[in-house]
């Protein structure tokens, strides 16, 4: 419900400036809504930009082909092994990686 606008000159100023006050307020607001939303943005970009980097890396894209290779061409016991020593590997990283 819209309240009316009051016949006093001075309730009308002062209902005027209050909405100036509102409308400077949410405009602030949305200012730094899209500031925030453009830093997060510019984040995910950096991120983005980064792995794309890495990934075109050659040493990167040789490995991951010397991978593929490797599951090709073993049979499932080595991958096993392969597995196990990558689990290892994750969780001596996970430990050493621990805040202390």
């Amino acid at each position: 419900m819209i309240p009316r606008i009051p016949d006093d000159p001075g309730a009308r100023a002062e209902r005027k400036a209050n909405l100036l006050l509102a409308s400077e307020v949410m405009r602030g607001q949305a200012a730094l809504a899209v500031d925030d939303l453009g830093e997060r943005a510019d984040r995910w970009a950096v991120r983005l930009m980064a792995w794309r980097n890495l990934l075109a890396n050659p040493l990167v894209l040789a490995t991951a082909g010397g991978g593929a290779a490797f599951f090709a061409a073993s049979g499932p016991q080595q991958r096993s092994r392969f597995w196990r020593g990558l689990r290892w590997a994750w969780l001596a990283w996970r430990v050493w990686r621990r805040p202390r």
